[in-house]
């Protein structure tokens, strides 16, 4: 290689390390405040009658979308393509029932939908941001928090960390 080639590498290199600093230290700030330790229990219904569970002994997803938000829905396509082979829980928080079912159904969601008007379960979880996903361990414990967008790839890696006690 000549000695262009090696500083252009150098220099994408380095430009990918501050992206990657960035994204994360902006993961952190908005994450901030986010439940720690055994995370709070959902509500025993759901908008779609299955009842959803947390330290069942499985990684499990729990995911704070509104219907009103953008980047939730655009971050659905992920949290939906993930539970097809996880455990997912979404809550829809301030919002309203009717738009709730309505998205669920035109998106054909299987997930359990657990509904949160007025804010108070993403308030209990810290979810100050949204969309923001916490990804619980086996025993319910929040292993990892994800505020904003996050692909397929990044959930699944973070629930397999989370089952492996990584």
């Amino acid at each position: 290689m000549d000695s262009l080639t090696v500083k252009r590498a150098t220099a994408l290199a380095l430009e990918l390390l501050v992206a990657a600093a960035l994204v994360l230290a902006g993961n952190a700030y908005l994450t901030r405040g986010a439940s720690e330790g055994r995370a709070p229990p959902l509500p025993k219904a759901s908008l779609n009658g299955r009842r959803p569970s947390l330290g069942a002994g499985k990684p499990v997803l729990v995911d704070f979308f509104a219907d009103w938000c953008p980047v939730c829905r655009i971050d659905q396509g992920a949290v939906q393509a993930v539970a097809r082979h996880a455990a997912v829980v979404v809550v829809a928080t301030q919002s309203k029932a009717a738009a709730i079912r309505a998205f669920a159904k035109r998106h054909h969601w299987r997930t359990p939908v657990v509904f949160d008007p007025e804010g108070r379960l993403a308030e209990r979880y810290g979810a100050r941001v949204l969309p923001m996903a916490f990804i619980l361990g086996p025993h319910g414990t929040i292993r990892f928090v994800v505020a904003g967008y996050t692909t397929e790839a990044g959930l699944r890696a973070r629930l397999w960390l989370a089952g492996a006690g990584l």
